[in-house]
């Protein structure tokens, strides 16, 4: 809710949902019978308890299920009727982040505003990074100067999907390509969270 205030759209909670495929149907039918865009969070996996992902495919069409990001990959987005759903993850570095990414651009985009992009800057790692993934990684660092008159961005040291502290103590995204390694020095992609919460 929070961050949907700043983008002056007029919202409204339906709450909490059981953990059952009967209770979520029931909430995201009526929340679609009242809005434009259906956003939740939690529930988009593939656990027991897990009922978004079954629910939009009951009530309407499934058109994406799953990106390769971390975090945030479980994401969904479908629609009920008129409206448009995202499903968020529900850890909530995932959801902080699926929702910077994905949702603030799409609900621009329908708005009417043309530039919904973010920009990315490059600035030297103050870390090394010899993880390769399989996904394109956003992690959450804070930029720092350097010593030399110049900047550089250090990284969270938990880069867990659930440590929110990662966020409330960093300014931005190192965006991280799939697959590679780097070592302190090197050039990094960076996203401030000036750029996707203005």
């Amino acid at each position: 809710m929070g961050l949907l205030q700043g983008l002056n759209v007029e919202l409204r909670d339906f709450g909490r949902v059981p953990d059952t495929l009967d209770a979520t149907v029931k909430t995201m039918q009526q929340a679609a019978n009242w809005a434009d865009v259906v956003i939740t969070s939690g529930g988009v996996s593939v656990g027991e308890e897990d009922h978004v992902k079954a629910a939009l495919e009951k009530l309407g069409r499934l058109e994406m299920w799953k990106v390769a990001m971390k975090p945030g990959k479980p994401v969904v987005y479908g629609q009920i009727n008129e409206a448009d759903f995202i499903g968020l993850p529900g850890n909530p570095v995932s959801a902080f982040a699926t929702f910077c990414l994905f949702v603030r651009p799409f609900l621009l985009k329908r708005m009417g505003v043309t530039n919904v992009l973010y920009r990315a800057f490059p600035v030297r790692a103050a870390f090394d990074w010899s993880r390769p993934g399989e996904r394109r990684e956003f992690l959450r660092g804070l930029m720092v100067q350097d010593g030399q008159g110049g900047a550089e961005v250090r990284l969270y040291p938990n880069q867990s999907s659930g440590v929110l502290t990662s966020v409330t103590w960093g300014d931005g995204f190192v965006d991280i390509p799939v697959g590679q390694t780097l070592l302190r020095g090197e050039w990094v992609r960076f996203i401030p969270f000036s750029e996707v919460l203005g």
